[in-house]
């Protein structure tokens, strides 16, 4: 079994992205999400069937941990039984959800000359690290409800540390929270932007009514969103089937909303363990 606790040094944000979206256009099978709530702890495992592998992902939604969201994930052989690898779940989320979000942004044509993100943790990182890759001349905006973490982060990564109404002002809003209440309000947005949300489902609520109002249609990243979150509208399409060339009909704004899906575990899985085996990297341990 290959040990990977650490994938960072592996991901080219440019391949993750390409990941995740042959992953949406690949034969594959996803059990619906059924969470465990404990208290104000989220945990859920998320499994799905790929490339003749079995991905298992264990994530879990800690408010008093850093970071918040904190994941496991291991790849199975479907014929023996056998785990091929257990990979560092946090930072796979982190790049499997900011690298969805990109298929997403192209798909919708966005072209940001500014990008604001709200939130300042681990999403917001990841999303950063394949943001400015994508969009390498655009303006970077943090925006989080601690200031100094907003100003830590932004210093990180070339961006500025900005006001709540300077982040939903840009072309392209990220919001990466764990919010209870609506982070991204629909008056604020200017025609034409386009939205990603990439909170986790209920009780996190990162839109208001006007956003899903403005939107008319908007996408969303698992088939079960609507079941999940509060912040899908009552018109949407879900993006494997948008990339295969069903009709959304935006409205004033594009959104996309992410809830999570096992596909992406497995995709990304998938390329990591790849990735590793071709450039050595990762420890090997026996196992039956």
């Amino acid at each position: 079994m290959l040990l990977l606790p650490n994938i960072d040094p592996l991901v080219d944000p440019g391949e993750a992205v390409e990941a995740i979206r042959r992953g949406y256009l690949t034969e594959a099978k996803f059990l619906p999400r059924q969470a465990l709530t404990v208290g104000d702890v989220w945990f859920a495992p998320m499994v799905a069937h790929m490339g003749g592998k079995i991905a298992v992902k264990l994530v879990g939604i800690y408010p008093r941990a850093r970071p918040t969201v904190k994941a496991v994930v291991m790849v199975i052989d479907p014929e023996r039984g056998s785990p091929l690898a257990l990979i560092n779940g946090t930072q796979l989320t982190g790049w499997r959800t900011a690298a969805a979000s990109a298929v997403a942004a192209r798909a919708m044509g966005a072209e940001p000359e500014t990008i604001g993100i709200i939130g300042a943790g681990l999403q917001a990182e990841y999303h950063l690290r394949v943001f400015k890759a994508l969009y390498p001349s655009a303006s970077f905006k943090v925006y989080d409800i601690e200031p100094t973490r907003a100003a830590q982060l932004a210093a990180k990564y070339g961006a500025v540390s900005v006001t709540h109404a300077e982040a939903l002002g840009s072309d392209l809003v990220i919001a990466a929270t764990t919010s209870k209440s609506p982070v991204v309000l629909g008056a604020t947005l200017k025609a034409g932007a386009v939205v990603i949300t990439i909170g986790a489902p209920r009780p996190v609520r990162e839109l208001d009514d006007e956003v899903k109002r403005r939107a008319g249609c908007m996408l969303v990243d698992n088939p079960h969103a609507a079941e999940e979150s509060d912040d899908v509208a009552p018109k949407w399409v879900y993006m494997g089937d948008f990339l295969r060339g069903a009709r959304c009909d935006f409205g004033e704004i594009k959104v996309y909303k992410s809830v999570g899906n096992p596909l992406f575990d497995a995709a990304m899985a998938l390329y990591v363990v790849e990735k590793a085996q071709r450039t050595g990297l990762g420890v090997e341990v026996a196992w039956d």
